[in-house]
């Protein structure tokens, strides 16, 4: 624009100093000046246009001898000053040439110009914050734990992250013009968010894609438009596996004990733990078996944290405890409208939610014969189905099962099904029973009142003669678990003197002859348990729940022994 015309451009800093010039080469010979890093402020050229808006920021021309310097009195110069966002001056435009060829227009053709590079620092500006923001959303999408995907108005995938490619087992460069209607497959989500506008929340999904199942829960949201009309949407995929993860961690669901936390040297209990460690790394079914209290649950947890799928859930269920209209729903889950009650969304199984782990199921002699039937089928076929749905969820776990009932016996009755117990006993190891764990009693004892003292914030007693006789000497119907609520009794009273016998329970006080000189007077272990049972009711006025606590049993239990022995249960 400038060639030929007898005018330069000049571009400077907010200090009037050169750093860019374009022109003519006869007027830059002509004017040594005009080169670049030389000031044109007041102090050192005298009064010029490039000078007096480094004041004044503000346009300004000063036309020939309006000039300071003589040798400047041939030249129009008509300058701007450059406004940065910040709205400080950055900057100073000018145009210089020979006065006879000035115009009248010239500085608003400069003011123009100063106004054209503000606009384009505005645009670049405004473009490196377009691209900090893309980049900055697009680290955040790329590095989050859940499956993003954004879509167009059309439905039209835009963005997909890793974790969603994973979980919908597609390739990333296979998601390309794919349609949230093709990918979610005769589902209603697709016109829900575009054509409704509703926002979806954690809806349940399963999908059957070419390597597999995909299972997850789906949420998601519209993007509306300055005239509020859809123009795409996001959508959150969370794993359900990983779901189920975060509930396991949350309610506990996690082994705590080891082969290490379970104390005792006799030669029987040691042969149990050895025979669970060697087949601890195993896949294979456990059936536990023993008597109430006998710590059976303790081996569980200790094989689960032996096992191949330690880092997995360890999810426990006592069959006895729910009832049996629930056991199903509770062992295998249910969908939304399966039954009056039901909740909203459904909810996963146990089975589900020890996936990739362990599941424990106690007292599985109680289990109805109904259950038997879908318990067999899930672990046939490593699937489950949730009540009142149709699509089977695989499912990779080990099962442990335990009770305190013979379950050859319950077989033989009909009570138990042949097939099932075939299934579960895979592995069958038997945990003893504490009166036939010679020298375990007192050594169980003394590591009961070190564990009960701290929590109980008084320090720790010692057994006396009489009291650890008393306590070797007792056959112990409850087991383990009747041992420690003994000590805690007998921590309490102690109150960090000496454990006498007078501080043990009631029956134990009574029953102080050991089971050798029993037997020898014609007793056997079934008399003794009976007569303990006995003493112990009178004891508690028949009072069942008082009489099962003193004895360190379930009132299950108890029932069953009441049972066993032919004792008439007392009226209320």
């Amino acid at each position: 624009m400038v060639k030929g015309s007898g005018f330069v451009v000049l571009l400077l800093d907010h200090e009037a100093c050169v750093i860019e010039l374009i022109g003519d080469q006869d007027i830059l010979d002509r004017h040594s000046n005009f080169r670049i890093g030389e000031l044109w402020d007041e102090e050192n050229k005298g009064t010029n246009a490039m000078g007096l808006v480094k004041i004044e920021e503000k346009p300004l021309q000063v036309f020939a001898a309006e000039h300071f310097s003589r040798m400047n009195h041939w030249i129009t110069c008509s300058a701007a000053p450059i406004w940065g966002e910040n709205g400080k001056m950055i900057g100073i435009f000018d145009v210089s040439g020979d006065h006879r060829f000035a115009h009248a227009h010239t500085l608003g053709m400069v003011v123009a110009a100063a106004q054209a590079i503000e606009n384009q620092l505005r645009l670049e500006s405004a473009n490196a914050e377009i691209i900090r923001s893309y980049n900055n959303v697009n680290a955040i999408v790329q590095s989050m734990s859940e499956g993003v995907i954004s879509f167009d108005e059309n439905g039209r995938i835009t963005r997909i992250n890793p974790v969603a490619l994973k979980i919908l087992h597609i390739k990333s460069e296979n998601y390309r013009d794919l349609l949230l209607v093709d990918l979610l497959k005769n589902s209603d989500i697709p016109a829900a968010l575009l054509d409704e506008g509703h926002t979806i929340n954690d809806q349940e999904i399963f999908l059957d894609t070419g390597h597999g199942q995909a299972h997850f829960l789906f949420s998601g949201q519209p993007i509306f438009d300055q005239r509020q009309e859809i123009c795409g949407g996001v959508a959150i995929l969370r794993e359900t596996k990983k779901v189920h993860r975060l509930v396991n961690k949350i309610v506990g669901a996690r082994a705590q004990f080891t082969f290490e936390d379970i104390i005792g040297k006799s030669e029987v209990l040691q042969k149990s733990i050895q025979l669970a460690k060697n087949v601890a790394d195993s896949m294979s079914s456990i059936y536990l078996q023993g008597e109430s209290g006998t710590g059976k649950e303790m081996f569980a947890q200790a094989i689960h944290n032996a096992s191949p799928v330690i880092n997995g859930p360890f999810v426990g269920i006592n069959c006895a405890a729910i009832p049996r209209e629930l056991i199903e729903s509770e062992l295998f889950g249910y969908e939304e409208g399966a039954f009056t009650g039901a909740m909203r969304g459904g909810r996963p199984g146990k089975f589900e939610l020890a996936n990739e782990g362990t599941i424990f199921l106690d007292e599985i002699g109680d289990m109805t014969l109904e259950t038997q039937v879908s318990l067999l089928r899930v672990l046939q076929e490593k699937r489950v189905v949730r009540i009142g749905g149709f699509k089977p969820i695989p499912v990779t776990l080990r099962v442990i099962a335990a009770t305190n009932r013979d379950l050859k016996e319950e077989v033989r009755r009909g009570n138990f099904r042949e097939d099932l117990y075939y299934r579960l006993n895979v592995i069958n190891i038997k945990v003893p029973p504490l009166r036939h764990r010679k020298g375990d009693v007192l050594l169980l004892a003394d590591y009961f009142i070190h564990k009960l003292s701290p929590m109980l914030h008084l320090p720790p007693s010692k057994l006396d003669s009489e009291a650890a006789e008393a306590l070797e000497n007792y056959l112990w119907p409850g087991n383990v678990r009747e041992l420690s609520n003994a000590i805690e009794r007998a921590v309490n009273l102690a109150k960090g003197r000496a454990i006498i016998r007078e501080h043990l329970p009631e029956s134990l006080q009574s029953f102080s002859e050991p089971p050798e000189k029993a037997k020898s007077k014609g007793a056997s272990m079934g008399e003794l348990e009976k007569k303990l049972i006995l003493e112990t009711l009178e004891e508690v006025g028949g009072n069942i729940t008082r009489c099962a606590s003193a004895l360190g049993i379930s009132r299950n239990t108890l029932y069953r022994k009441l049972r066993k022995y032919h004792i008439s249960i007392p009226s209320a």
